[in-house]
């Protein structure tokens, strides 16, 4: 694979990419968008951040693990009420990173 090829691929992906976030912008600039869709749109970070974590809490070893020794299991049961409470997606992660490694080096 030549670098031309690679950097041609790069430079692609990357207007794929920016083409497919900025039409949205440009298609509602100016115009009043609904509360309901403002609402809904509150949700998406969580929601996706939930579809990328889920797979690796729950299955990872590419099969359901709800054991003792599953640590990204015991991480999200220990810090899951701290982030209820709070609702910060940042906390999420540097509590259940922190509490992991804890988990890690201790187990």
């Amino acid at each position: 694979m030549s670098a031309e090829y690679v950097w041609g691929a790069i430079f692609i992906m990357m207007g794929v990419t920016y083409i497919s976030r900025i039409i949205p912008f440009l298609l509602l600039a100016g115009k009043p968008v609904p509360r309901w869709f403002k609402t809904w749109l509150t949700y998406v970070p969580t929601a996706i951040f939930g579809a990328l974590v889920l797979p690796d809490v729950f299955l990872p070893a590419g099969s359901l693990d709800l054991g003792l020794n599953n640590l990204y299991l015991w991480s999200t049961v220990i810090i899951f009420p701290l982030v209820y409470k709070t609702k910060s997606l940042g906390l999420a992660i540097v509590s259940g990173a922190a509490v992991f490694a804890l988990l890690q080096s201790v187990l």
